[in-house]
């Protein structure tokens, strides 16, 4: 598939059980919350993923999993001057679609209970209607996101230095209330 096949909303039982696979490169401005974050040009940034999607039919869960990485241009908070942070990530959710799976899961499983507004009755039980991958693969890069983005070594612009200390150095309020005392008892 191409960029442009890439499926935004699926239906996850029914594309698990086609045994649904991508791979291949987005542009990082088709996920919005990330671009927001962006500083600069983000039109020629480039996501890279390989994932797909399967079923444990025992347990009704399907399985989407995979790698994404991607650099994103964001604002060093020592210098303010654009650093590039990639972000890299492999994962594994479960998606379910009933609470009660969850305990079937690792401890350690990371997992995403699909809403019953997105379910419709099919067979003997729920299934989601569609799930929006772009928002999933997003909110895994968004946790790789850090809250403090920084250069590894850069001159941090809001640093005193120490002239600026002396020239900031203000009187004391308590050394003019004790001149004032002094005037008083004269």
């Amino acid at each position: 598939m191409s960029a442009n096949t890439f499926p935004a909303q699926i239906e996850p039982y029914k594309w698990a059980e086609q045994g649904f696979t991508w791979s291949g490169t987005l542009p990082l401005s088709r996920f919005a919350r990330i671009a927001r974050e962006a500083v600069g040009s983000i039109n020629d940034q480039l996501i890279y993923i390989d994932c797909k999607l399967s079923m444990d039919a025992y347990h009704r869960i399907v399985w989407f999993e995979g790698h994404i990485e991607t650099k994103v241009p964001l604002e060093c908070q020592r210098c303010l001057e654009p650093v590039e942070i990639p972000l890299v990530s492999d994962f594994r959710l479960a998606l379910v679609d009933d609470e009660s799976l969850i305990e079937r899961l690792d401890e350690d499983a990371d997992f995403i209970v699909l809403g019953e507004s997105e379910s419709s009755t099919k067979g003997d039980f729920a299934t989601p209607a569609t799930v929006d991958l772009l928002s999933l693969l997003e909110d895994e890069l968004l946790l790789l996101m850090p809250l403090s983005p920084k250069h590894d070594a850069c001159e941090h612009k809001h640093q005193p230095t120490v002239q600026d200390i002396v020239e900031e150095k203000r009187d004391n309020p308590f050394d003019v209330l004790a001149s004032l005392k002094g005037k008083l008892n004269s």
